[in-house]
């Protein structure tokens, strides 16, 4: 086996990893010459005038340090720059195939005790192969290969990319030269092992044939590797530590223009790795003097924008570790809101580079402005996040930006704006015509893509019935169009395609199918589409999904998804088929049109219900006309889905804050568990507290001071006079055991959180919780002592402390370190006095909290501080008056009996129980979609939302029709709508309106079971003269509201226990709980399924375990991504 690095297919740098019976010399024969190599040359008793070379000849092997590695290398002098300042070498390392430039101080004599291995690189050519060149002939109209005595770059790519695909690379070597020896090159791509003969010349390929959009003003050439990438060789070396040699898809296109200096918007799934934009943008400053005319300014040339301090701090530690800092003194800017620390702002005249936020710019900007007077490139890391949560700021920092840019003095400087993002907004269309001329504009994500392209989104009008599907596709069509329109119709199998195209041949002259039983025909059918058409025409074109990624199709105009996408993946490869119809913001004669307006519809049905939380917040972010079935389903699911959580702690920033940084993904708990959150902590009144370990600027662990309670104080005497004669070790350390750690002179009582799997080793870590503390840290197992038995009776002492009405400043998720680090430096080991406000499980809200102390010999007490005014006067916080409201009014909205009571569905419910009847209420929602045209579709209305629903769709959809009040009645005759006319419908109507007051009225109910009961909730607000009858088969309920009589009487599905049924007022509302006689699960409330008022929402939380998806993110709803 072998490991090569490639100069040309000719020129094979390789070591011998492994030979036929093994090899003499190993690699760790090669590693003990190296270690005692670096021991002689770094011994600092050597004489080094002996170790020096007298002299420098081409040739000579000689030992140099090579400071990527930090390590002594054997070389052979290539060739020998000298100069009047310093004399050089080029050497090549014999054993690592790498050429360096190297200063004759850093080269010393070849002791021949280390030259007793060969040289471990070995210079390797492919048999039978010679170089060939592109030749085109302008007047025979032809193009030839010919010889050549170089070989093309293309060549060179192609063989580098083969191996870097292949698994396992192989040779024969075959006959040795002088100075190199031919093999025969074998390489394993997938189970498939092949020799390489040919390295085929290619041209740059088209970028939309990978699924990657290019939009640009100027002409961009990719690069297809490290070697080719346009960076400095220093950040070249840097890169290749790091391990970062592939170049992303997304990396091919941008850098290029980036070290152009071009105006440059990247969205790709790594946009948030600085890597992906730092390493062009640096070489463009650092290769061009763009400063020179303006010597006389002051101020940074480049400013990096970031969303919050801790990126700002990524950002800067990547930029040392990039070696750029002697050369750009960059610097980092985070400013509280308080204006004087603006103005005290000092930024080095010699800094070049600015890492800062929004709204810390801004500050800058309004006492500083003109240290910005030279500023030639902004860059917008996570540019989507800085427009969502900093839209004002970063309207002015562009006007600044573009102020500065087109005044005369800048004239001659290049201007640029680089946007990065993982997913497109409505803000960079704005960003790409007010503030980026001439762009490149690079996307990756084909469904961002077609975002950025303004595809519009349509989905069927109500959610359709399997059976209808195909109607429903006919009248989506427009067979007679103004404009000639390509129509792709994907279906999910063979007999899909045959069925719609029988349906739309009748309908459409110019209709095309093909799957995988007619691949033979895929020439036919591409060069049919490919023909150009007029006005009024449109082709058709029925196709699998499969066959579609064959023919690479990128110019149609509507995309209807007959078969549901499974996955982002899928649902974008479709997408960008219209990739040559999207619209093209590089050109201002396109940015307010497409050539062509593209459609995607998408046709949802029963079947389809366990990923339709996965399309909605993309659909949303296209602004597409929801129905209301759409989002009431989703409603449903996010409840369902917090119903599953209840193994998980309740969320850190709901209790800090009041609100999660983003429900949508957090993998923690937003609602109140009774049996999980329920306090014997204080909820009122002044307490005394003691913080010990401070988390966050405004979460501390300590000990509440009772006067009445002295336990733990003699406990802890206790411990000290015991470990004062003695500290006995711990004998064995065993998960969730009991022990004690001393620090400094305390000791503390710990509860061990996991061991390690030691092996052999005699020393090792252990992750501990201090208990009458609160930190959770990890420590040296010989630092682990035994706690005798009768210092276990006491409970920790450890409670968390949260102090409310306070929040991190500019829209951060944490608190900076700053602001951690100084309230712990002021509070930590003191005793505070604070009034409780609220508590849940081992969790206590104060508000306020203060320092007290007495005056010496007096009754008089003094405040010294208040905690929450010391975190607003770090200037990086901010008040929070809604927090402790928000927590009271989730903590009423819970029902924390009903949860109790029923177990939240954490019972053992099957997976296919769930999803059956989930998809059945959604399939009812469809046929009554269906078969009812003459009335408003049903609305299905979800359990009570006990936490607002995901941010993304409250404040980006618009809101559902709202459901009526749950004292508006259901009439309980059903009447067969399809039969009526509309008069009749009208008559009907009246009659029901005139007639209500002398008939009683079906209520509206839901309900949820458990494997033995079933809870049944009867939409009624505070209803009068109520009375409910059990009986073994059915129930009885009835009620008055606002002078109306409700009354259900509901056959039930299975027989219950009369005596063991009962109903009682949960929330304003009758709650029946009805116990069955044998356990298991009704999949259905009534016996004869035809009422619309009874529905079954609930059950839907492990539909999120399931595994339906391509790449599994439609059915993972705590995904990142937005698509999923």
């Amino acid at each position: 086996a072998l490991s090569l690095q490639i100069e040309n297919p000719s020129c094979l740098w390789g070591r011998v990893v492994r030979g036929l019976g093994g090899d003499a010399v190993t690699a760790e024969q090669y590693d003990s010459l190296l270690a005692q190599m670096n021991l002689f040359y770094h011994d600092v008793t050597q004489d080094l005038r002996k170790l020096k070379p007298e002299s420098l000849e081409e040739g000579q092997v000689c030992v140099v340090y090579w400071s990527v590695m930090k390590s002594w290398c054997r070389a052979v002098v290539e060739s020998v720059i000298v100069d009047s300042v310093s004399r050089k070498a080029r050497c090549f390392l014999v054993d690592y195939g790498e050429r360096l430039v190297v200063p004759s101080d850093q080269i010393r004599v070849a002791v021949q005790n280390f030259l007793r291995l060969p040289f471990w690189v070995r210079r390797f050519h492919l048999a039978g192969i010679k170089p060939t060149t592109l030749r085109v002939s302008i007047y025979e109209e032809k193009a030839e290969l010919i010889p050549s005595t170089h070989w093309d770059s293309s060549a060179t790519l192609y063989l580098h990319n083969l191996l870097q695909a292949s698994t396992q690379t192989e040779a024969v070597l075959l006959e040795s030269e002088s100075d190199s020896t031919s093999i025969e090159l074998y390489v394993t791509v997938g189970n498939i092992k092949v020799r390489v003969l040919y390295c085929p010349q290619v041209l740059p390929s088209d970028p939309r044939g990978s699924g990657i959009l290019v939009h640009s003003a100027l002409p961009v050439e990719p690069y297809t590797n490290l070697d080719d990438a346009p960076i400095t060789d220093a950040l070249r070396w840097v890169l290749r530590r790091k391990r970062n040699n592939a170049p992303s898809p997304a990396d091919r296109y941008s850098w290029p223009a980036v070290a152009l200096g071009c105006n440059t918007v990247v969205v790709s799934p790594n946009a948030d790795q600085p890597l992906s934009y730092l390493a062009p943008l640096l070489t463009h400053i650092l290769l061009n003097s763009i400063f020179t005319p303006l010597t006389s300014s002051a101020g940074p040339l480049a400013v990096l924008l970031c969303p919050g301090w801790e990126k700002v701090q990524a950002v800067y530690d990547l930029l040392e570790e990039l070696k750029v800092v002697p050369a750009l003194h960059p610097a980092v800017v985070l400013l509280g809101i308080h204006k004087d620390e603006a103005k005290a702002v000092r930024i080095p005249k010699n800094c070049l580079l600015v890492v800062t936020t929004p709204f810390s710019l801004v500050r800058l900007l309004s006492c500083h402005c003109f240290l910005f007077l030279r500023l030639c490139h902004l860059v917008l890391d996570e540019a989507d996040q800085l427009f969502t949560h900093a839209p004002d700021q970063m309207l002015t920092i562009l006007q600044h930006f573009q102020k500065v840019t087109s005044s005369e003095e800048m004239a001659s400087c290049p201007q640029q704006l680089i946007a990065v993002a993982k997913r497109w907004t409505s803000n960079m269309d704005g960003l790409l015509a007010n503030y980026m001329p001439y762009p490149s504009i690079v996307i990756s994500v084909p469904e961002e893509a077609a975002l950025y392209g303004n595809v519009q989104q349509v989905t069927s009008a109500s959610l359709c019935f399997l059976c209808d599907h195909t109607s429903v596709l006919l009248g989506v069509l427009d067979f007679n169009p103004n404009v000639g329109q390509k129509t792709l119709i994907v279906t999910d199998s063979s007999q899909e395609v045959e069925d719609v195209y029988q349906a739309v041949s009748n309908k459409s002259a110019f209709c095309l199918k093909t799957h995988e039983g007619l691949t033979h025909k895929f020439d036919f059918v591409i060069q049919q589409w490919r023909k150009d058409i007029g006005p009024g025409t449109h082709v058709i074109l029925v196709i699998t999904n499969e066959c579609l990624k064959c023919l690479g199709i990128r110019d149609a105009t509507c995309v209807v998804h007959y078969g549901f996408p499974t996955s982002p993946k899928v649902f974008g490869g479709r997408l960008f088929c219209m990739a040559e119809n999207f619209r093209n913001l590089s050109e201002r004669d396109q940015a307010e049109s497409c050539p062509h307006p593209t459609r995607s519809v998408l046709l949802i049905s029963d079947r389809n219900a366990r990923h339709i939380v996965g399309v909605l917040r993309y659909l949303v972010r296209a602004n597409t006309l929801l129905p209301p079935e759409l989002l009431s389903f989703a409603q449903g699911i996010h409840v369902a889905r917090e119903d599953q959580k209840t193994h998980r702690p309740l969320c850190s920033y709901l209790k800090s804050f009041g609100v999660c940084r983003d429900s949508s993904v957090c993998p923690d708990r937003h609602r109140f568990i009774s049996h999980l959150d329920q306090s014997l902590l204080p909820a009122t009144g002044v307490i005394e507290v003691v913080p010990l370990y401070i988390k966050t600027a405004s979460v501390f662990y300590g000990r509440i001071v009772r006067k009445e309670d002295e336990g733990f104080q003699s406990m802890a005497s206790e411990m000290n006079s015991f470990y004062a004669d003695k500290k006995p070790g711990a004998t064995e350390v065993l998960e969730g055991g009991l022990y004690a750690v001393q620090e400094d002179e305390v000791f503390h009582r710990v509860k061990i959180l996991s061991v390690p799997d030691r092996g052999d080793r005699l020393f090792f870590s252990v992750l501990v919780r201090f208990i009458d503390v609160g930190k959770e840290e990890e420590v040296k197992s010989h630092q682990i002592l035994q706690l005798p038995e009768k210092f276990h009776a006491l409970p920790g002492q450890a409670v968390e402390i949260i102090v409310c009405r306070v929040k991190p400043a500019d829209s951060e998720t944490d608190w900076h370190p700053k602001v951690t680090r100084a309230m712990s430096q002021k509070i930590r080991g003191l005793q505070h006095r604070a009034r409780a406000v609220f508590s849940l499980g081992n969790t206590v809200f104060v508000d306020p909290m203060v320092r007290v102390t007495q005056v010496p010999g007096m009754k008089t007490v003094i405040n010294e501080y208040i905690v929450q005014s010391e975190i607003l006067n770090t200037g990086m916080g901010v008040s929070n008056p809604e927090h402790l409201d928000r927590l009271r009014t989730l903590y009423q909205e819970c029902n924390m009996g009903s949860d109790k009571e029923a177990g939240l569905l954490s019972g053992p419910v099957s997976q296919e129980v769930r999803i059956r009847a989930e998809e059945e209420v959604l399939a009812e929602a469809c046929r009554a979609a269906k078969v009812s045209r003459l009335a408003d579709p049903p609305h299905l209305e979800p359990r009570e939302t006990l936490i607002p629903v995901s941010s993304v769709i409250k404040s980006l959809s618009p809101a559902p029709a709202p459901a009526p009040p749950a004292a508006e009645p259901h009439p309980d005759p059903v009447c067969d709508q399809k039969s009526l006319s509309d008069s009749q419908r009208n008559t009907h109507t009246a009659d029901l309106t005139s007639a209500e007051q002398m008939m009683s009225l079906h209520p509206q109910v839901r309900w949820y079971e458990t494997s033995d009961s079933v809870i049944v909730s009867v939409k009624l607000t505070n209803p009068e003269s109520q009375h409910c009858d059990f009986y073994p088969d059915r129930v009885v309920y009835s009620g008055r509201v606002n002078g109306r009589i409700y009354r259900a009487n509901l056959d039930l599905r299975a027989n219950v226990v009369v005596d063991r049924c009962r109903w009682d007022m949960k929330s304003n509302e009758p709650v029946l709980k009805l116990v069955k006689q044998r356990q298991g699960y009704w999949e259905r409330l009534l016996r004869n399924k035809v009422l619309e008022f009874v529905l079954f929402i609930w059950s839907v939380g492990l539909w999120f375990e399931g595994n339906t998806g391509e790449d599994n993110w439609y059915v993972n709803s705590e995904s990142g991504s937005d698509s999923d």
